[in-house]
């Protein structure tokens, strides 16, 4: 959790500030995918994101740039995230715009993305890290 708090802090200045989101989305979030996969994503209201995969306790991807919110509803909507600042591994491959279709459920504990590519990921809201 220390690591996601210096990830925020170091990519705060590379992350222009746009209005482009709302607290619905905002929070820290993590998936558990197969191949013992982790990605921890935080979400600001700002519109600015960072995100860090961890593949079999080694980190293959650090992301971090803008999204912009689209709602259709209280609960769904469109995301995209436009990566400003990244490092990847070579199997990971590089970091693109990518838009999802969300939506929160379980009481907004869960955020459901669903890419382009039909792929899903199911994020669990965290608590804050101080």
């Amino acid at each position: 959790m220390y690591r996601r708090a210096l990830l925020l802090a170091a990519t705060a200045g590379f992350v222009p500030s746009l209005a482009m989101a709302d607290e619905s989305i905002s929070g820290q979030w993590q998936a558990h995918l197969p191949d013992n996969v982790i990605v921890a994503m935080d979400l600001l209201e700002d519109g600015s994101w960072a995100s860090e995969n961890v593949q079999n306790n080694k980190v293959v991807a650090q992301m971090a740039g803008t999204y912009e919110q689209k709602k259709a509803n209280a609960k769904s909507g469109t995301l995209v995230f436009t990566p400003v600042k990244s490092k990847v591994s070579e199997e990971h491959g590089a970091a693109k715009v990518e838009t999802d279709k969300y939506s929160l459920e379980n009481r907004g504990t869960e955020l459901r993305l669903v890419s382009s590519g039909g792929d899903v990921m199911v994020f669990r809201k965290q608590a804050l890290v101080k």
